[in-house]
C-alpha cells in the first residue's frame, strides 16, 4: 500500500463510522415515541457539529503526517509548512522583547535545512468553533483552497454552529426529523469535500513548492 492510499484508507475508515452514526441517529429520531423525539432531535445539532469539526481535525493532521512520511526538507515544501514549524516554537505573544524577537530571527534563520518531522510542526486546531472563518485560516495553514467548501458557509455559520451554541448553552429550540435529516445530509456532504480536497492534495503533491 502506497502512503497516498493509506492515507485514503484512514480517511474512508473514519468517515465511515462518523456517517453510519448519523444515520442511526436519524432513524432513532424518527422511530421515537414523541417526548423521546424531541430530546434527540436536540442532542443531535452537538452530535452533528462534533462530526464536522472532529473529521475536518483528524484529515488535516493525518495529512501533515503523510507529508512528514515523505522525509522532505521544508525548503521543499511550500511555505506554510515552514510556517507551521515556527508556531511550534513561537506565539505572537511570546515574542515580546528584543532579547526573545533576536532568537525568533536565527532559529528561522535555519529552519529550510531541516526534515519536516512529526512533533516539529504545530497541528491543526478546530478550536472548537470551526466556523468558515476557522475554516479558511486550517485550510490556508494547510495550503488549500477553501473555495469547494464555499455553498457551504452559511449553513456551517448560520445553521449548525448556531445552533449548536444555543443547545449548548441551555436554550429551547424545536427541530424536526426532516430538519435534523437535511442537517445529516449536508455533514456529510462536507466529510466528503474533506475527504476529497485532502485526497486530491497528497496524490497531486500540492505540498510541495
Amino acid at each position: 500500500m502506497t502512503p497516498e492510499e493509506g492515507l485514503s484508507a484512514r480517511l474512508q475508515d473514519d468517515k465511515t463510522w462518523r456517517i453510519r452514526e448519523l444515520s442511526e441517529l436519524v432513524r432513532a429520531c424518527q422511530d421515537a415515541s414523541s417526548i423521546r423525539r424531541e430530546a434527540l432531535l436536540r442532542a443531535s445539532v452537538p452530535l452533528l457539529y462534533a462530526h464536522w469539526e472532529g473529521y475536518f481535525v483528524l484529515a488535516a493532521n493525518n495529512y501533515l503526517t503523510f507529508v512528514t512520511e515523505k522525509r522532505l526538507q521544508i525548503s521543499d515544501l511550500k511555505d506554510e509548512f515552514w510556517a507551521l514549524t515556527v508556531r511550534k516554537r513561537y506565539r505572537p505573544n511570546q515574542i515580546a522583547s528584543e532579547r526573545t524577537f533576536s532568537r525568533f530571527l536565527l532559529d528561522i534563520r535555519k529552519d529550510t535545512i531541516e526534515t519536516f518531522k512529526k512533533g516539529k510542526y504545530d497541528r491543526i486546531n478546530g478550536q472548537s468553533n470551526l466556523n468558515s472563518e476557522v475554516l479558511s485560516f486550517c485550510c490556508s495553514t494547510l495550503g488549500l483552497s477553501a473555495s469547494p467548501f464555499e455553498t457551504y458557509l452559511d449553513f456551517i455559520d448560520k445553521n449548525l454552529i448556531d445552533k449548536r451554541n444555543f443547545v449548548a448553552h441551555g436554550s429551547s429550540l424545536r427541530f424536526d426529523v426532516e430538519g435534523v435529516s437535511e442537517y445529516r445530509d449536508k455533514v456529510v456532504d462536507l466529510l466528503r469535500i474533506v475527504q476529497t480536497e485532502i485526497e486530491n492534495a497528497s496524490i497531486s503533491g500540492a505540498f510541495r513548492r
